[in-house]
């Protein structure tokens, strides 16, 4: 049997996106009790949204093709399911989606500091149209103070295909239950419930390919799940409290989240 999900709470009041990369301990995929959700939720995806699985027109076919296979025998497998042969290694787009369906994490393949394939089926407000084929600092430019994260970009994408794993969290709130935060649904800026939004980012190094593997694990629960003690609520609130206007302008949904939740007593 799966065990329950255990939800990260990186809550901090350093609003800053750094270069630091701290080392994974424990294993890069989870699978826990949720995971049939997960895995309706990616059909669904795979199924309706173009955007989830993508190759840049720059990829190198045997290179991800070789990443793929890596990275099939490092699975994990559900208790009762059958994890198969390896899916033909032609078809890249399959291939990735198949190995996707097996973990709860979403799949991005960087070359160097370029994002060279993608399976994401819950993105974060971003639209993975808009990231494929682009570099490290490309990506974060929309990001609030992610100055130096850009500027590093080199040495961080060395550290991650050489070495590692390692782990970052991001986190936020948000009125919608649902996994995926594509920018196609409407942002609710309201609702009866509020969520807390993290990401568990890991990256595991490809050395020999000159790459790597970046796996992000959605975690979408009612606030009060993680903020369940004096001292949670308190460090949470403390951190909302401090957002720097340029991520209040970034993460609308948050605000008004905990603006609602400041209504409520929540923090009482």
């Amino acid at each position: 049997m799966l065990p329950k999900p255990q939800v990260p709470f990186p809550v901090s009041s350093d609003h800053r996106v750094r270069p630091d990369l701290v080392r994974l301990e424990g294993p890069p995929f989870l699978l826990d009790c949720e995971y049939p959700r997960y895995r309706a939720a990616k059909l669904e995806a795979f199924g309706s949204e173009p955007s989830s699985a993508l190759l840049s027109p720059a990829h190198q076919p045997s290179k991800v093709s070789a990443a793929l296979e890596g990275l099939w025998s490092q699975l994990p497998q559900a208790p009762g399911e059958d994890a198969g042969s390896i899916p033909p290694t032609s078809a890249l787009l399959e291939f990735g989606k198949a190995a996707a369906l097996r973990v709860q994490e979403d799949l991005v393949l960087m070359h160097g500091t370029q994002l060279e394939a993608l399976w994401v089926c819950f993105p974060s407000h971003w639209n993975p149209l808009d990231k494929i084929g682009r570099s490290f600092a490309e990506i974060h430019t929309p990001v609030p103070h992610s100055e130096r994260l850009q500027a590093a970009q080199h040495n961080v994408a060395r550290a991650m295909s050489q070495k590692g794993p390692f782990v970052r969290y991001v986190w936020g709130l948000t009125f919608d239950p649902a996994l995926s935060a594509h920018p196609h649904r409407p942002t609710r800026l309201s609702g009866p419930q509020v969520y807390f939004r993290t990401e568990r980012q890991v990256t595991l190094p490809l050395p020999e390919l000159e790459r790597s593997w970046f796996l992000i694990r959605v975690y979408v629960v009612p606030v009060e799940r993680v903020a369940h003690t004096p001292e949670r609520r308190a460090a949470l609130r403390h951190a909302l409290q401090t957002l720097p206007e340029a991520h209040r302008t970034y993460k609308p949904a948050t605000v008004a989240a905990h603006a609602w939740l400041e209504a409520q007593g929540f923090f009482r």
